[in-house]
């Protein structure tokens, strides 16, 4: 009798033991379904993940950005409601092609393997029958989402709406973009429609980094406030001879951040040296990994050994080795707008499961780049560059917006046009970048673009 028992006691053992190692390898199997947007899935995993109702993908206010929808007794297939418009963020999910975007970083909460009852989600597994995984909630307006995409005009580049009091971001749009739901179209195609270029493109951000020079020079020399800089209309280092937009003459600091003067700016450059500068740079974000559900690009900027006078110059107006995404760039005039603090930037705000219990996320702060009183003197020169200088065009009728435009030279072609942003100044409610390749000057076409989303975006609400 006693035997009986003891060899019970064996395979009861042996059974919840080879229960631990299925479950241990749930992990494995889901990074292994995930793909790469390259090859197949395994068509057997592929099978038991379509028999889950895989959850939905939802903006802030509840419109389904993906769902899954019935297709026979046990399958479902993914929708996406907003198509191209938000597929650089929902991602795809195919049995042919993998998945990637939020349907790949977000998988186990979205099979019910993380964020819900696990007892639930095992008994599934065990009987083989159809499982409810979890919703994802996003910050994204879907509205504001809808809008920016449409406001590119199928021009190439991006614009990343943010609230800089939170970090959340509000929309993310990039053009061109792809239809997740037909992705085999779009694979390998010229013009790389499936780049996320909001987060993943690398550009020289051109003027729109005189903000980092500008809190730099501040921080450490206060006294360049009460200096003058005579422009000529260009400033040779060491042989090499930095171009400007034009003679501006004798100007203090609030005339060169107002128009942008290149030799004022290339000179704030190489009065703080290549030491302090490269720490500024790494303050504001430039080069640092955070937690985010999407690849981002870290951006990339010459070490201080590496930065000879022309360099050190170059990258003080935004040019030489320098290249950020228009996330990156975003966060730069967050910074301004909340008093010198970057809030991290998050793109999910909770989950919820098909029990209706739910999990929030709280806001985070990052990094602080400057004193309030620094972020205070640089937000009344950028309300300056849209009331009277190079940013006019981004003036909205009785909102005051606090803006720096950029022109970024680019070796391959024409210059990229840059607008970075927030509104209202007195009390910032949203930020915004945008990107448009190959445009030219971006007080022609980024800031008329931004004023646009600005608008939008108060209109909706803000960042509330």
């Amino acid at each position: 009798m006693k035997n009986n028992v003891r060899r019970l006691a064996y395979i009861i053992l042996a059974g919840l033991a080879a229960l631990c190692v299925y479950l241990g390898l749930i992990p494995f199997y889901v990074e292994h379904v995930a793909g790469n947007g390259k090859g197949p899935l395994d068509p057997r995993l592929y099978a038991r993940e379509r028999m889950i109702e895989r959850g939905d993908i939802l903006a802030r206010d509840g419109q389904p950005l993906a769902f899954s929808e019935q297709e026979n007794t046990l399958q479902y297939v993914r929708k996406y409601p907003l198509g191209s418009a938000a597929a650089h963020i929902t991602g795809y999910y195919s049995s042919r092609y993998g998945s990637a975007g939020l349907e790949k970083s977000q998988a186990r909460v979205l099979l019910g393997l993380d964020g819900g009852n696990p007892l639930t989600g095992l008994l599934d597994r065990v009987l083989n029958r159809p499982g409810t995984g979890n919703d994802v909630i996003l910050t994204i307006d879907a509205d504001l989402q809808r809008y920016a995409y449409q406001a590119l005009g199928g021009r190439t580049g991006a614009v990343v709406v943010l609230n800089p009091a939170s970090g959340a971001v509000l929309a993310m749009a990039a053009s061109p973009s792809y239809e997740p739901g037909d992705v085999g179209k779009y694979i390998d195609q010229p013009g790389s429609p499936m780049l996320n270029r909001a987060v993943q493109g690398a550009y020289p951000p051109g003027s729109v980094f005189k903000i980092v020079t500008a809190a730099g020079v501040l921080n450490s020399q206060p006294e360049i406030l009460e200096q003058k800089i005579n422009c000529t209309g260009s400033l040779e280092v060491q042989g090499f001879v930095l171009q400007d937009n034009a003679a501006h003459g004798e100007v203090d600091f609030h005339q060169a951040f107002a128009q942008s003067c290149n030799v004022a700016f290339g000179s704030y450059g190489l009065a703080q040296g290549a030491q302090e500068f490269y720490r500024q740079a790494l303050d504001f974000g430039l080069t640092k990994e955070f937690d985010f559900p999407l690849p981002v690009y870290r951006g990339h900027i010459a070490r201080p050994e590496e930065m000879t006078g022309p360099e050190l110059a170059s990258s003080a107006i935004g040019q030489g080795q320098l290249l950020l995404s228009p996330l990156q760039a975003a966060l730069l005039a967050c910074a301004v707008a909340n008093d010198g603090v970057i809030m991290k930037p998050y793109l999910v705000s909770g989950y919820k499961t098909a029990a209706g219990g739910t999990r929030h996320f709280q806001p985070r702060s990052w990094l602080q780049p400057m004193d309030p009183a620094v972020a205070a003197l640089i937000k009344q020169e950028m309300v300056d560059v849209v009331r009277n200088g190079t940013g006019k065009s981004a003036a909205l009728p009785g909102v005051t917006v606090a803006g720096k435009t950029g022109t970024a030279e680019n070796p391959h072609g024409k210059a990229h046009a840059w607008f970075v942003g927030f509104a209202p100044a007195e009390a910032p409610q949203v930020a915004v970048a945008v990107l448009l390749e190959n445009a030219g000057a971006g007080s022609g076409s980024a800031a008329p673009l931004a004023r646009d989303v600005l608008r939008r975006a108060l209109d909706l609400g803000g960042g509330a």
